[in-house]
């Protein structure tokens, strides 16, 4: 399945949400990701056509098993990145690192993961 950049931000923002709270709304992501609510509102429409996230009336989003699990992937995938980049000889702090590793991930090929 092909993610754009955006998507997998979404995705992994709701991700990385849900890690710590046991409701995630449309205004959380939002929030972290500092963009607008209707921006929001129609990516998560988006991911669930791909059947990535649910959201129920009540506003709540969740990751579907599927989003979960590629939500897991990525993110392990930008970890193993983000430990790296230091050996670039970048002075990065931790957050920094991931974020760079973030934006990374995404622009990478596919083949590039299953070389790390």
């Amino acid at each position: 399945m092909e993610l754009t950049s955006t998507h997998l931000r979404y995705l992994l923002a709701i991700y990385q949400l849900s890690q710590t709270r046991s409701a995630v709304s449309s205004v959380d992501v939002a929030g972290a990701l500092q963009v607008s609510r209707p921006s929001v509102t129609r990516m998560l429409n988006i991911l669930a056509e791909k059947d990535l996230v649910t959201k129920d009336r009540y506003g709540k989003i969740a990751l579907t098993e599927r989003g979960s699990d590629l939500s897991r992937q990525q993110w392990d995938y930008i970890l193993r990145l983000a430990r790296l980049l230091p050996a670039l000889g970048l002075d990065l702090s931790e957050r920094e690192a991931e974020e760079a590793a973030l934006a990374l991930a995404a622009v990478l090929p596919s083949r590039c993961r299953e070389e790390l």
